[in-house]
């Protein structure tokens, strides 16, 4: 199994910030009183669930996974894991596993951009999910730390790195409260995030206070104003409808409002954001993508990234396509005389 340095040594309490010590199986603040668990080996600093299931659901969600993975594989335990997530239509489960799948080689064309060095690199992917970038970075830093507020996804994650035979620190946590120390991060990615968080502001305050100086924070997210269909929905034009049309269509088409507790957002957007942080854009452009032979997406699918692929080699046509295309990416970096909180 590939092992890499396990940072950090100690965890913060996300809610005061002060230092947690082991206590059985969970950690515990004795400043303000806070418990911790781990649970299915991975520790859990959430202090509050995501969106879609309350704490106590979600754990009994990632239980029945981590049950079934027992003896199951990774592509078992993601195929069982949207026969047992209702609000997933069966023809977006299809696409989102086929994304999952393909998330390695997607992620490995992120890690080249970023320049990791494998001597003093810290790298956190906030909002790791299945792991795609995990895989793709190890062996590339020093350190590599995947944090998610999903439980359900970190159980699933494991699974495959395990297959992978790869050893990365899992963290379960509120990417609005990680339970790290300040300015300790020298690169930290967050691929399709911020459509997802309470606050996206908040996000990437966050980002960059755990951000080293210089540190860098990559960022990609679905664009608002595609002109194809939409990463999350697959139906066309959405995100130009107003929110009460666009949920009545989504019940429609699609059984159920999946965009519900999505933060809509656009390149020009997601750059104003940035500019209230402090955090410098280096570049930006659409979301480069890879797609590997015999990928389970549907024909449809392999025809529109083919011809995306195609119109990424034009340079006049790509910068259309970060503002019109389905995803984009910002590459920022913190000022060297940004101050650590």
């Amino acid at each position: 199994m590939t092992k890499i340095d396990h940072y950090p040594e100690a965890f913060i309490c996300p809610v005061c910030r002060a230092k947690v010590d082991r206590m059985g199986e969970g950690y515990h603040c004795s400043a303000c009183d806070m418990i911790y668990p781990v649970l299915f080996g991975i520790p859990d600093f959430r202090i509050r669930p995501d969106r879609y299931l309350t704490l106590e659901q979600e754990r009994e969600k990632a239980g029945k996974l981590y049950e079934f993975g027992k003896t199951a594989t990774f592509s078992e335990l993601l195929d069982f894991y949207y026969t047992i997530t209702d609000d997933v239509p069966a023809e977006l489960a299809v696409r989102y596993k086929a994304y999952i799948n393909n998330a390695p080689r997607l992620a490995a064309l992120t890690v080249k951009d970023l320049d990791l060095s494998p001597d003093k690199d810290v790298l956190l992917d906030v909002g790791c999910g299945a792991g795609g970038m995990l895989i793709a970075a190890t062996g590339q830093c020093r350190a590599v730390i995947g944090v998610d507020i999903a439980l359900r996804w970190l159980v699933i994650c494991k699974k495959r790195l395990a297959e992978s035979g790869i050893d990365a620190m899992l963290v379960c946590a509120d990417a609005e409260a990680l339970p790290f120390e300040y300015g300790k991060m020298t690169k930290i990615v967050a691929g399709d995030v911020i459509e997802h968080v309470y606050d996206p502001v908040h996000l990437l305050e966050v980002c960059e206070q755990h951000l080293m100086p210089a540190g860098q924070l990559w960022v990609s997210a679905s664009n608002r104003y595609c002109l194809g269909p939409n990463a999350l929905t697959r139906i066309w034009w959405i995100g130009f409808f107003p929110r009460p049309m666009r949920t009545r269509l989504l019940k429609r088409l699609r059984g159920v409002d999946s965009l519900r507790y999505i933060n809509l957002v656009s390149p020009g957007y997601l750059k104003q954001l940035l500019g209230k942080t402090g955090l410098q854009v280096v570049r930006a452009g659409p979301r480069q993508v890879a797609l590997v032979q015999g990928c389970d997406y549907p024909f449809q699918d392999r025809v529109l990234i083919y011809i995306y692929q195609l119109i990424l080699k034009s340079r006049l046509l790509s910068h259309a396509l970060m503002w019109i295309g389905p995803a984009f990416e910002i590459m920022t970096e913190k000022p060297v005389d940004r101050n650590v909180p």
